[in-house]
């Protein structure tokens, strides 16, 4: 991984099953599949300074323009300091 992502921190319930850097159109991302309390899901990570010109509609937006997302899931944004967690495709399993 490279060091954009090196620190990026996951809650001690949160399983990471597999993560790859990619990019999501002109940003460089950490795409994740993760499992939680019964919940899969997948998220990107971008560096926050990254997406700074973004609104929240405007990343939603780009998630779903994305191969990965289905049509019908639900987006959870998060932004901190350093990182903004988008996390999509989520389900009970």
């Amino acid at each position: 991984m490279s060091s954009r992502f090196n620190d990026v921190s996951q809650e001690n319930v949160v399983t990471v099953i597999f993560e790859q850097e990619t990019t999501l159109g002109n940003y460089e991302v950490l795409f994740q599949k993760w499992h939680a309390n019964g919940i899969a899901g997948n998220s990107f990570i971008f560096v926050t300074d990254d997406i700074a010109e973004l609104n929240d509609n405007e990343l939603e937006e780009l998630i779903r323009t994305s191969s990965f997302f289905e049509d019908t899931a639900d987006i959870a944004l998060r932004r901190s300091t350093r990182y903004t967690s988008v996390n999509f495709n989520m389900k009970r399993i």
